[in-house]
C-alpha cells in the first residue's frame, strides 16, 4: 500500500501544480488540463488516473462518515492499480481549524490513530482501521489570508 500512497501524493502534487499554472493565466481548459494530468500519470504509473476540479467534484468514493459537513469540495484527484484505490479530496470551509480535527477524531474513534503531528497553523491526523484494508491521513489548516479553512483527505483502500 505504501506504493499507492506515495503515487497518490505525487499525483496530488502535479494536480496542484497544474491548478497553479491555470490560475497564472494561462488559457488552458480546465477539462485538457485534467485529461492531460491523468494522461501523465497513468503513462508514468500503469494505473488509472481520475481528476475533477471545480464545482461538480465527485464524492462517491469517499465514506459518508468523512465527510465534513458543511464543507465545500474544490478538487478530487485518484489512482488505481492492483493494490487498490488511493483519492486526494480537498475541501474548504469556515469552520476553525479545531472543530475540523475534533470532529475527525470522533469519527475515526474505531480506528488505529498512527500519528498526530501539528505544527503552526496546520494539524495532520494519520489514521488505518482495524483489517489495514483503509487508510486515512487528514490535513487541515486555516489560510490567514480567506479566513476559510482547508482539508485534504488522503482515502486509501486495499483490494
Amino acid at each position: 500500500m505504501s506504493r499507492l500512497l506515495v503515487l497518490c501524493l505525487a499525483l496530488g502534487f502535479v494536480m496542484a501544480a497544474g491548478l497553479g499554472c491555470m490560475k497564472c493565466g494561462e488559457n488552458v481548459s480546465k477539462k485538457i488540463a485534467e485529461k492531460a494530468v491523468e494522461g501523465a500519470v497513468e503513462k508514468a504509473t500503469g494505473g488509472k488516473a481520475n481528476i475533477d476540479v471545480g464545482s461538480n467534484v465527485d464524492l462517491s468514493g469517499l465514506p459518508a462518515f468523512l465527510r465534513y459537513p458543511g464543507a465545500t469540495a474544490k478538487a478530487r484527484w485518484s489512482m488505481s492499480g492492483k493494490e487498490g484505490t488511493g483519492t486526494v479530496y480537498t475541501f474548504e470551509t469556515k469552520d476553525p481549524a479545531a472543530a475540523i480535527v475534533d470532529f475527525y477524531k470522533k469519527a475515526l474513534a474505531g480506528w488505529k490513530n498512527s500519528s498526530i503531528m501539528e505544527s503552526e497553523g496546520s494539524t495532520i491526523l494519520v489514521y488505518g482501521s482495524e483489517d489495514e484494508k483503509e487508510f486515512v491521513t487528514l490535513t487541515v489548516s486555516r489560510e490567514k489570508d480567506t479566513n476559510l479553512t482547508s482539508l485534504t483527505i488522503l482515502y486509501t483502500k486495499k483490494d
